[in-house]
């Protein structure tokens, strides 16, 4: 995409209150940039055969279509907002993808940590993944760079038969490079996707896959006074489209009229790394969407404090309830050893003492207690 010109913030104010303010302006982390800056935070590639001319062709059509796909004709509930369900928030930090074009990694990983937490009603369970992994390994191998970008269609196929690090065996930094800096051992500390779908173009699917998941990752198109948004409910008002990006979408308001995503530039963009885009805008429903239906867990929990224990007459079948990570199953390599492990938690149960768990896929294969 050729980069345009600034955009002037005074004509935005002016636009903006003409419009009656559907939403706020304000200087951020992407407002101080220049242009070429802000477009290498973008990172997802137009979509074939659609003309940036006709990207709002159907604008109408696709607004009535995601207000008419109320969440309620899916079981679903009017409103969700990862953020405070039930009043707890199962969303991880924001991130600053920084100059890179790497947006879909770090919406797919968000999506991938959303999910792990909400699923299994763990707000408090560490889980940070590494987006370097994603996008420089896995991505690599499917020509994605800081340039070119990605598409999260590509990304979750590696997230599901390979599996994605937790972050520390590759931080990210910004700018492209090879794998030479992953742990070697990150096939022991890792996530996966369970299943995944595309769902563009199905309101009423994304908003069933968000109440029931927490989240789904979505693209949109940007325009120029995007990179300004402060707060409210996010339309096109006025400036050039920018380019293609991808976020985390963790919530919706039929009422409002509106979806809730979490965003990669960074904490000092938006609402605290946050925005609500109103439905039908910038093709949020349309571009590529893909939801995330489970993720499982490979690696070591530490100070877990049991809090339950649970079995019955089938052998084999013992579970552990964890202070942090819930519900896990038992899995000795034998009876005798998943009975050596009930011991073990039993007595750290009764003492109060921390103990380390070892989870694969749901169960523990492992444990250490003090």
């Amino acid at each position: 995409m050729p980069v345009n010109s600034p955009l002037d913030l005074g004509r935005l104010q002016t636009e903006l209150e003409q419009a009656e303010q559907p939403w706020s302006m304000a200087y951020t982390s992407m407002t101080g940039l220049t242009e070429e800056s802000r477009v290498l935070r973008l990172g997802v590639p137009p979509t074939p055969g659609v003309s940036v001319a006709e990207l709002d062709d159907d604008l109408d059509e696709r607004t009535a279509a995601a207000h008419a796909a109320g969440a309620e004709s899916v079981g679903a509930p009017a409103a969700f907002d990862l953020r405070d369900h039930g009043g707890a928030d199962y969303t991880t930090r924001v991130k600053d993808q920084g100059d890179c074009g790497s947006c879909v990694a770090f919406a797919v990983i968000s999506t991938m940590e959303h999910v792990v937490r909400f699923t299994n009603r763990t707000a408090g369970l560490t889980v940070d993944l590494s987006e370097a992994h994603l996008f420089y390994c896995h991505g690599g191998q499917d020509g994605a760079s800081c340039v070119a970008g990605w598409w999260p269609a590509q990304a979750l196929p590696y997230c599901r038969d390979a599996g994605v690090a937790f972050d520390d065996c590759f931080p990210y930094v910004a700018g492209d490079q090879d794998c030479s800096r992953l742990n070697a051992d990150w096939p022991n500390r890792m996530a996966k996707v369970a299943r995944f779908q595309d769902i563009s173009g199905d309101a009423a699917a994304m908003k069933e896959h968000i109440a029931a998941y927490g989240a789904v990752s979505a693209c949109l198109d940007v325009y120029q006074d995007f990179f300004s948004y402060g707060g409210g409910v996010y339309r096109h008002v006025t400036g050039a489209y920018a380019g293609g990006h991808c976020v985390s979408l963790v919530g919706y308001d039929d009422a409002a009229g509106c979806w809730i995503a979490k965003n990669s530039w960074g904490r000092h963009w938006g609402d605290q790394g946050f925005f609500k885009i109103a439905y039908g805008q910038c093709r949020v429903e349309t571009y590529q969407t893909c939801s995330v239906s489970g993720v499982t867990l490979r690696g070591w929990l530490p100070d877990q404090r049991i809090l339950g224990l649970w079995s019955n007459e089938a052998d084999g079948n013992v579970w552990a309830y964890g202070s942090v990570r819930g519900w896990l199953k038992l899995d000795g390599a034998d009876a005798t050893t998943g009975e050596a492990m009930l011991l073990e938690l039993a007595a750290s149960k009764a003492l109060g003492t921390p103990v380390g768990l070892y989870e694969d896929g749901g169960t523990v294969h492992q444990i250490y207690a003090w």
